[in-house]
């Protein structure tokens, strides 16, 4: 080898990798998400308008973390049902099941 070629070489191992425009998307949606956590959570609303504020935004982190993050956007359809169908059947659960609690404690009333 050539000292040309060495001198290549030193260049490619010192050139730091740059970060996507996907991840730094990502980074601020996030930044901005958790922004509007904190006003919510200082917001001078209902408590219960308040937690399902806070729980949609933290559904749309863990949305945004699976797709950028795990790479599910580049993924098949099956497999992004896969992994997001929970994000919409747990708040539908908990709103089940806190009817039922209403209904058991109000007698239906």
């Amino acid at each position: 080898m050539s000292d040309h070629d060495h001198d290549h070489d030193h260049l490619r191992l010192e050139r730091q990798p740059r970060p996507r425009p996907a991840y730094l998307g990502a980074f601020a949606a996030l930044v901005a998400i958790t922004l509007l956590e904190l006003g919510v959570a200082h917001a001078a609303v209902p408590r219960p308008a308040r937690i399902t504020a806070l729980a949609g935004l933290a559904m749309a982190k863990v949305a945004t973390l699976l797709l950028v993050f795990m790479h599910l956007r580049r993924e098949a359809r099956a497999l992004k049902l896969i992994a997001l169908l929970p994000l919409v059947l747990a708040p539908l659960f908990a709103v089940v099941l806190m009817l039922d609690t209403v209904f058991r404690v109000t007698g239906g009333r």
